[in-house]
């Protein structure tokens, strides 16, 4: 990785069929060096199966190999060649019965399941394993070392792992307990047990975080120098296995990270901005030694038709503004030689986008994200509550603490970010309960916009006298809401808003009647029937005791919002509860994404700005809320200056001739 960290890191993530042969290799090597421009890093997987288990001397001859591969791509002057380590302990059952199988323990997932190609990372068996394969992926010689995204405890061909009968044993010593698998299950779903849950949940990161020191003694005991890096998923996917992305990379030493995700076709093209989101969560509180950031570009399983080169310019674009200063390439296939009409186009198209991502990337360089924060913790599954007949093992991943839906703001141009900035936070269903009083309180101090699971969720916890409000009445059909005339409402007084929630199943938590707890409550919309009868309030303002302002949401908070009237209510909802501190509004009725990050006293940055519909945005009217103006407009084939008029708390200017699914990027403060 270059020190300068404005420019932005390249790196091609090459398949055992790219390289194993000489006649692949020499292609590959023709490949990559009629692109040397676009080459920063090259990173061969060790393996072609996410089936954990070879003998050590399948991997001694292809360390051989990589040997070979990596010296002469270092004198053919490509700067850093690594590999690119699949299996640590496996990612699914795959090809287990043709594969040698597991010489050691298997993962055993809480039903007794047994998984037939992934190991369990607490036995010596498989440490000691682990220790010898990845000596002699250090043996080869590479710049570099990853750690593939397999570090984890659920999912391994047994959902939720390991309850092996070493991870019993560890588990009784450390509690104290005597408990069989199936008594640690029964007690995970006792409300009063949540001491047995964290404690679990300890010990599946504890498991990771010793694995991890496993593996940085292995490398460090052929050559201490050689970097090591680890790719992660999460947390909102399942926070079930710990997800302390600090203690493990402490514990492997890494300098280099590989935030993930899922975005493997355009078939729903808004993905790539959830998962630049996700990403992005993946940098927050990692040690400053990280260095090296690298976006997960991910074309799996390389069918070259499941994504356009467009959409995966533009996520790469996404992830360089959302915290990430590198990109990962996983697209150019894993198992088969090089195949020139499927990768040219790909290779040409990263190539034209260089420039254009170096300066975005230096023009973001030490800033954070900045809008609102849809709040999330990596103590979720340890801290949620179990209400009375849940099974919490089998809820990690429930929808109740999704926060990835309240992302449907940003499709208003809402600014989201998953740091916290001070903007204002976002409760999403039963996400409270992983934060502590404290926390909450905080939060309630400052802004806060919420739906009315949250709030359930805050009153049981004795914070009524903040919200305002409790859930009177909840209604599952026949439904919608009307706006008030509220200052917060605009023009929109009298405007109805149809979600239609009994069209979409379940529609417990969609529809409820909020009624006030203490003065000063302000209403801002009423639920009625299709007949005009009122039933009462549904979405309410209420400035609190600790001088914080809080919004609850009690119909549809997280579907059907795309109307002109709702869109400028919650802008209008966003600049009150952060106290006109929101970076950006948009006035035109445009889908379009902004993606934030300035610095601490927002006098540098940058803003993103992506079309995200199929229709092309003639005129934009952008609010930028910075102390300093708006210098540049950067978009991928030129820049352009701005001039930009200044107005209460920022500045206004326009921006013309967005293409359809097309970003560009606002410089601000030279």
């Amino acid at each position: 990785m270059r020190e300068d960290q404005s420019v932005i890191n390249l790196s091609w993530r090459i398949g055992v069929g790219s390289y194993e042969t000489d006649e692949a290799f020499g292609q590959l090597k023709d490949l990559l060096l009629n692109y040397k421009d676009i080459v920063d890093e090259v990173a061969f997987f060790e393996t072609m199966t996410h089936h954990l288990y070879f003998p050590l001397e399948v991997f001694a001859k292809r360390a051989d190999i990589l040997k070979r591969r990596i010296q002469v791509l270092k004198e053919s002057d490509i700067a850093r060649v690594g590999i690119n380590v699949l299996c640590t302990v496996g990612h699914v059952n795959e090809g287990w019965d043709y594969m040698p199988p597991l010489p050691f323990q298997a993962m055993v997932g809480h039903d007794g399941s047994v998984s037939k190609s992934c190991g369990c990372p607490n036995t010596d068996g498989l440490r000691g394993y682990i220790y010898e394969k990845y000596r002699l992926m250090a043996q080869a010689g590479p710049d570099f070392i990853w750690v593939d995204d397999d570090i984890r405890m659920q999912m391994h061909g047994v959902s939720w792992a390991c309850f092996c009968p070493t991870c019993i044993e560890i588990f009784n010593k450390t509690t104290g307990n005597t408990l069989t698998r199936e008594e640690i299950v029964a007690a995970f779903d006792r409300p009063e047990d949540d001491s047995i849950r964290k404690a679990w949940v300890e010990q599946n990161g504890a498991s990771l975080e010793s694995l991890m020191g496993v593996i940085k003694r292995a490398i460090d005991d052929v050559d201490p120098h050689i970097r090591k890096g680890l790719m992660t998923i999460g947390p909102g996917w399942v926070t079930y296995s710990g997800q302390d992305l600090n203690r493990w990379m402490t514990a492997l030493g890494s300098t280099k990270t590989r935030p993930g995700g899922g975005f493997y076709s355009d078939d729903a093209p808004m993905g790539m901005v959830h998962k630049a989101f996700e990403c992005s969560r993946q940098l927050v509180g990692l040690p400053d030694t990280v260095t090296d950031r690298a976006y997960e570009l991910e074309n799996f399983p390389y069918s070259a038709f499941s994504k356009s080169v467009t959409s995966l310019i533009n996520e790469c674009t996404l992830a360089l503004s959302s915290g990430m200063n590198g990109i990962a390439m996983n697209a150019l296939g894993a198992h088969t030689p090089y195949i020139a009409e499927e990768r040219r186009p790909i290779m040409n198209a990263v190539r034209n986008s260089r420039s254009y991502w170096e300066r975005i990337t230096k023009a973001s360089q030490g800033c954070k994200g900045a809008g609102l924060w849809p709040a999330w913790s990596i103590y979720t599954a340890a801290n949620r509550e179990v209400l009375p007949g849940e099974k919490w093992i089998e809820t990690n991943t429930g929808d109740a603490y999704s926060y990835v839906k309240s992302e449907l703001l940003a499709e208003l141009g809402l600014p989201i970010t998953p740091e916290a900035s001070g903007d204002g936070t976002i409760l999403v269903g039963r996400m409270p309960e992983a934060f502590s009083n404290e926390e909450l309180k905080s939060m309630l101090a400052g802004g806060v916009y919420m739906d009315a699971a949250a709030l359930n969720v805050l009153n049981s916890r004795g914070f009524g006298e903040l919200t305002g409000v409790r859930v009177a009445r909840s209604v599952d059909n026949g439904v919608k809401e009307s706006m008030t005339d509220d200052p917060l409402n605009g023009r929109y007084a009298g405007h109805d808003r149809w979600a239609m929630i009994e069209f979409w199943g379940d529609a417990k938590g969609l529809g409820e009647i909020l009624e006030p707890t203490a003065p000063g409550v302000r209403m801002l919309e009423n639920m009625v029937t299709y007949l005009e009868k009122p039933y009462g309030p549904c979405m309410t303002a209420y400035e609190n005791p600790l001088g914080g302002r809080v919004v609850v949401a009690g119909y549809g908070p997280w579907m059907y919002l795309g109307t002109a009237a709702k869109r400028t209510q919650l802008q209008n909802v966003a600049d009150w509860i952060s106290r006109g501190s929101t970076p950006v509004r948009i006035d035109e009725m445009a889908k379009i994404v902004p993606f934030v990050r300035l610095s601490t006293d927002r006098k540098r940055g940058m803003v993103l700005l992506l079309n995200a519909s199929f229709d092309s945005i003639v005129d934009a009217t952008i609010h930028l809320r910075t102390p300093s103006a708006p210098v540049e407009l950067v978009r991928p084939d030129r820049s352009e200056s701005i001039t930009a008029t200044q107005e209460s708390g920022g500045w206004r200017f326009s921006v013309q001739d967005l293409a359809p699914w097309s970003t560009v990027a606002v410089i601000v403060g030279g």
